[in-house]
């Protein structure tokens, strides 16, 4: 029979943290899972699975792709242009992919964890609920880590219900989970990474657990490797468990390292092309303001200043806190060096990981507070302080995510749907079609070869389209109404007549009266 008693010599603070958090209140688990379910009808009424702008349709490129058995795809040029090289290779590239000049198949540039999951939901619930099941389960996911995480670190149901709550609440976690984006799913698979880390503290076991979901954590967003040393940190000098930490990322590790040398040459390479430009320490002050004056708008204002409340309990100060400190600042760092997180509001997905880890030193910083009342007041300063939070986080979330039309998501992504299926039906199936934002979108829902109008010049579009006009190739282009002057105009222009509409869509054709192939410019002197 054990002791129910500890040994004087261990505290009754490392008693509590080595003991499983008590279980919450059924009534308050009966409430938690109908929000949830609420939750997650939201997010399906106002989720799209469209193949869309650069990033949905890179990730759905890729994952059509791997379901198909294949890692990468062809550079689809028409034949009467010949072989392409240099630059050129570019002008037929969609979103998503890079055209490597010693490298003839075509590599997506993103990482390979969003499409394997959506290649897996794809191939089993179909392509169009597929990738929504993703996202929900990513959100949902995402949230009830983050519930669990924070009563494993000790805080009352309560806090962590509110805690939850404002991270279903932020108008960013909205607006990545309603679309095929990674910044949700980077956040579950970080949770999924922590949570077990910090339960190895009881059964070292969980350790292993913890190195496969952060090796995962890597594959969906290859920043995420930036939360190594904040692992290494909640499992502290065990070598027992930081073993089962290695052997368990094991499998993951050997995936991306094949992944990566298969598709761009060497085990630590990637689809980004120079991406040491994209990040400089000059980025890093006006990044940090704007950081800052976004989560004050889009989370309740005071989980920014919560955290300067923790060292109010001594027992708070421990290599839990570190551990959470080095998460958080790892990522906003590294994020606030690069070159596109302070364009737009929406740029703050890029540190959504990074969000729950402030969320959760917010509410120790609640509960640090709450401990400063008798022991008989705390339970009603806990459930006080986390209706405030609740409240303030909904309705920060009504007002902002109406203003910046978060839910108008589906209607903007659901258009290149419709517009790729109305060229699919419209133009003559073996057309070259002239496209901008489209690109991704063409390559997902068509065989049609598209021309770059972002990329193009006068000379040598005028060339290609003498050159299939030759071959009797039409030329079209699928165009947004913003993109029309320059691509129809400046960079592209010609006899061209509009054959159809989209929503805020064109589709045009190019009338071959017009068209003669250019001299071949005789040779230089």
């Amino acid at each position: 029979m054990s002791n129910p008693n500890p040994p004087a010599f261990i505290s009754p603070a490392a008693v509590e943290s080595l003991a499983a958090p008590l279980p919450a209140p059924r009534l308050l688990r009966a409430f938690f899972f109908l929000a949830l379910a609420a939750y997650a009808v939201l997010l399906a009424v106002n989720a799209t699975s469209a193949s869309g702008g650069s990033d949905s349709s890179g990730y759905l490129n890729s994952a059509h792709l791997i379901a198909s058995g294949r890692l990468q795809t062809d550079l689809r040029v028409p034949a009467e242009f010949g072989p392409q090289s240099g630059y050129e290779r570019i002008l037929f590239t969609p979103f998503g992919f890079y055209p490597f000049l010693n490298h003839a198949p075509l590599p997506p540039t993103y990482p390979v964890g969003l499409p394997l999951h959506l290649a897996a939901a794809g191939k089993l619930f179909g392509w169009h609920v597929g990738p929504i099941v993703v996202q929900l389960a990513g959100a949902l996911g995402a949230l009830c880590l983050l519930y669990l995480t924070a009563r494993e670190l000790r805080l009352s149901p309560a806090l962590a219900a509110a805690g939850a709550t404002a991270l279903a609440a932020c108008p960013i976690f909205l607006f990545t989970s309603i679309q095929p984006l990674s910044d949700t799913l980077a956040t579950t698979w970080t949770l999924a990474a922590v949570l077990p880390a910090l339960r190895a503290r009881r059964h070292p076991g969980w350790a292993a657990v913890c190195g496969a979901a952060f090796a995962v954590a890597v594959l969906v967003r290859s920043t995420n490797a930036v939360l190594l040393p904040a692992l290494v940190v909640f499992l502290g000098c065990d070598w027992r468990r930081l073993a089962l930490f290695v052997a368990g990322g094991i499998p993951g590790a050997a995936w991306l390292a094949f992944y990566n040398h298969r598709l761009y040459g060497g085990a630590l390479r990637s689809g980004y092309v120079s991406i040491h430009e994209a990040f400089a320490v000059a980025y890093l002050p006006a990044a940090l303001v704007d950081f800052a004056l976004w989560l004050a708008l889009l989370l309740p204002a005071g989980l920014l200043v919560l955290p300067l409340a923790v060292p109010l309990a001594r027992e708070f100060l421990n290599r839990t806190l570190v551990a959470l400190v080095l998460w958080f600042a790892a990522m906003i760092v590294l994020f606030a060096c690069f070159i596109f997180s302070h364009e737009t509001w929406s740029s703050l997905r890029y540190i959504l990981p990074a969000t729950a880890a402030l969320i959760l030193i917010a509410l120790l910083g609640l509960e640090a507070i709450a401990r400063r009342f008798p022991t008989s007041r705390r339970p009603t300063v806990r459930a006080a302080a986390a209706a405030i939070v609740i409240l303030w986080a909904i309705t920060g979330s009504i007002h902002w995510t109406k203003k910046l039309g978060v839910f108008y998501t589906k209607g903007y992504e659901d258009a290149y749907t419709d517009s790729a299926r109305a060229a699919r039906a419209t133009f003559p199936k073996d057309s070259l079609v002239v496209s901008g934002a489209t690109c991704g979108a063409l390559y997902t829902y068509t065989d049609f070869p598209i021309l770059r109008a972002d990329h193009i010049d006068p000379a040598r579009f005028a060339r290609f389209a003498a050159l299939a006009h030759a071959a009797g190739r039409p030329v079209c282009a699928l165009l947004f109404d913003s993109e029309e002057k320059e691509a129809l105009h400046e960079r592209c222009p010609g006899a061209w007549q509009r054959i159809g509409t989209v929503k805020n869509l064109g589709l045009w054709r190019l009338s071959a009266a017009t068209l003669a192939l250019p001299p071949t410019p005789a040779p230089a002197r």
